[in-house]
Protein backbone atom coordinates (compact mmCIF):
# COMPACT_ATOMS: atom_id res chain seq x y z
CA UNK A 1 0.00 0.00 0.00
CA UNK A 2 1.39 3.59 -1.06
CA UNK A 3 0.89 6.39 1.15
CA UNK A 4 1.53 9.48 -0.65
CA UNK A 5 0.64 12.33 2.08
CA UNK A 6 1.95 15.38 -0.42
CA UNK A 7 -1.06 16.27 -2.00
CA UNK A 8 -3.42 16.43 1.53
CA UNK A 9 -4.42 19.83 2.88
CA UNK A 10 -4.42 18.56 6.34
CA UNK A 11 -7.30 20.78 7.67
CA UNK A 12 -9.46 18.23 8.63
CA UNK A 13 -6.41 16.40 10.33
CA UNK A 14 -5.77 19.42 12.24
CA UNK A 15 -9.04 19.57 13.17
CA UNK A 16 -9.32 15.75 14.38
CA UNK A 17 -5.84 15.35 16.42
CA UNK A 18 -5.81 19.01 17.67
CA UNK A 19 -4.28 18.58 21.17
CA UNK A 20 -7.07 17.04 23.54
CA UNK A 21 -5.45 18.25 26.91
CA UNK A 22 -3.23 21.54 27.78
CA UNK A 23 0.19 20.80 28.55
CA UNK A 24 0.58 21.94 32.55
CA UNK A 25 2.99 20.54 34.98
CA UNK A 26 0.20 20.09 37.91
CA UNK A 27 1.66 16.67 39.02
CA UNK A 28 5.59 18.30 39.11
CA UNK A 29 6.06 18.10 42.68
CA UNK A 30 5.27 14.20 42.23
CA UNK A 31 7.26 14.05 38.81
CA UNK A 32 9.60 17.04 38.08
CA UNK A 33 9.97 17.84 34.52
CA UNK A 34 10.15 21.17 32.24
CA UNK A 35 7.16 22.24 30.13
CA UNK A 36 7.11 24.70 27.44
CA UNK A 37 6.75 25.22 23.57
CA UNK A 38 8.61 26.34 20.55
CA UNK A 39 7.49 27.65 17.17
CA UNK A 40 7.45 24.37 14.48
CA UNK A 41 8.07 25.40 11.57
CA UNK A 42 6.77 22.31 10.05
CA UNK A 43 3.44 22.56 11.49
CA UNK A 44 3.27 26.38 11.18
CA UNK A 45 2.30 26.90 15.00
CA UNK A 46 3.63 26.55 18.58
CA UNK A 47 4.26 22.69 19.65
CA UNK A 48 4.48 22.00 23.69
CA UNK A 49 6.13 19.82 25.12
CA UNK A 50 5.27 18.34 28.76
CA UNK A 51 9.50 17.18 29.13
CA UNK A 52 12.66 17.41 27.97
CA UNK A 53 12.17 14.03 26.05
CA UNK A 54 9.30 14.84 24.54
CA UNK A 55 11.11 18.41 23.41
CA UNK A 56 13.91 16.79 21.89
CA UNK A 57 11.78 14.19 19.83
CA UNK A 58 10.10 17.07 18.37
CA UNK A 59 13.15 18.66 17.02
CA UNK A 60 14.31 15.19 15.88
CA UNK A 61 10.72 15.78 13.76
CA UNK A 62 11.25 18.76 12.79
CA UNK A 63 14.58 17.79 11.66
CA UNK A 64 13.87 14.73 9.88
CA UNK A 65 12.69 15.15 6.25
CA UNK A 66 10.51 12.44 5.78
CA UNK A 67 7.98 13.80 8.19
CA UNK A 68 5.54 15.76 6.37
CA UNK A 69 3.04 16.47 9.75
CA UNK A 70 3.21 15.40 13.68
CA UNK A 71 0.20 15.98 15.74
CA UNK A 72 1.55 16.40 19.93
CA UNK A 73 -1.30 14.64 21.94
CA UNK A 74 -3.71 14.03 19.21
CA UNK A 75 -6.49 11.40 20.78
CA UNK A 76 -7.46 10.29 23.73
CA UNK A 77 -8.20 6.46 24.51
CA UNK A 78 -10.40 5.40 27.41
CA UNK A 79 -8.56 2.97 29.55
CA UNK A 80 -10.48 0.20 31.49
CA UNK A 81 -8.55 -1.10 34.10
CA UNK A 82 -10.19 -4.22 35.99
CA UNK A 83 -11.17 -3.23 39.89
CA UNK A 84 -10.41 1.09 39.06
CA UNK A 85 -12.04 3.95 37.61
CA UNK A 86 -11.45 4.49 33.88
CA UNK A 87 -9.35 6.91 32.34
CA UNK A 88 -8.77 8.91 29.51
CA UNK A 89 -5.18 8.44 27.70
CA UNK A 90 -3.50 10.76 25.56
CA UNK A 91 -0.55 9.76 24.15
CA UNK A 92 2.02 12.30 23.04
CA UNK A 93 2.53 12.36 19.28
CA UNK A 94 0.43 11.11 15.87
CA UNK A 95 3.55 11.11 13.02
CA UNK A 96 3.11 11.22 9.51
CA UNK A 97 6.08 10.08 7.30
CA UNK A 98 6.55 9.95 3.64
CA UNK A 99 5.69 6.19 1.93
CA UNK A 100 4.73 4.71 5.59
CA UNK A 101 1.99 4.50 7.45
CA UNK A 102 1.12 6.61 10.67
CA UNK A 103 2.75 6.47 13.93
CA UNK A 104 1.41 7.21 17.37
CA UNK A 105 4.26 7.58 19.93
CA UNK A 106 4.34 7.67 23.47
CA UNK A 107 7.69 9.28 24.81
CA UNK A 108 9.23 8.26 27.97
CA UNK A 109 12.11 9.64 30.53
CA UNK A 110 14.01 5.98 30.04
CA UNK A 111 12.79 2.69 30.15
CA UNK A 112 10.69 0.35 33.13
CA UNK A 113 13.37 -1.12 35.69
CA UNK A 114 10.80 -3.07 37.06
CA UNK A 115 7.97 -4.70 35.50
CA UNK A 116 4.86 -2.06 35.35
CA UNK A 117 1.42 -3.91 35.14
CA UNK A 118 -0.59 -0.60 34.56
CA UNK A 119 1.52 0.78 31.59
CA UNK A 120 1.78 -2.42 29.77
CA UNK A 121 -2.07 -2.41 29.94
CA UNK A 122 -1.76 1.13 28.70
CA UNK A 123 0.72 0.10 25.97
CA UNK A 124 -1.50 -2.88 24.68
CA UNK A 125 -3.91 -0.88 24.51
CA UNK A 126 -3.22 2.22 22.59
CA UNK A 127 -1.33 -0.24 20.09
CA UNK A 128 -4.40 -2.10 19.54
CA UNK A 129 -6.31 1.51 18.52
CA UNK A 130 -3.09 2.55 16.47
CA UNK A 131 -3.87 -0.87 15.00
CA UNK A 132 -7.69 -0.37 14.53
CA UNK A 133 -6.86 3.03 12.87
CA UNK A 134 -3.91 1.21 10.75
CA UNK A 135 -1.22 2.98 12.54
CA UNK A 136 1.33 1.56 14.09
CA UNK A 137 2.38 2.27 18.29
CA UNK A 138 5.80 2.64 19.42
CA UNK A 139 7.05 3.80 22.50
CA UNK A 140 10.14 5.65 22.71
CA UNK A 141 13.18 6.83 24.81
CA UNK A 142 14.61 9.98 22.99
CA UNK A 143 17.54 10.42 25.34
CA UNK A 144 18.51 7.09 24.60
CA UNK A 145 17.99 6.96 20.91
CA UNK A 146 20.07 7.94 17.79
CA UNK A 147 18.52 10.32 14.86
CA UNK A 148 18.02 7.11 12.41
CA UNK A 149 16.02 5.07 15.19
CA UNK A 150 13.20 7.44 13.79
CA UNK A 151 13.39 5.99 10.64
CA UNK A 152 10.95 2.86 11.25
Amino acid sequence: MSYDWSNLDWKEEDHLYAPKRKVNNRNSHQHPHIIGSFYSHKMERLVEYESLGERLFYYYLELDHSVVRYYVQPVEILIHNLGEESWNHTPDTLVFRENTIPFLYQVKHEPEVERNERLEQVNNICEGYAQSHGWKYLVIYPKMMSFYVLEA
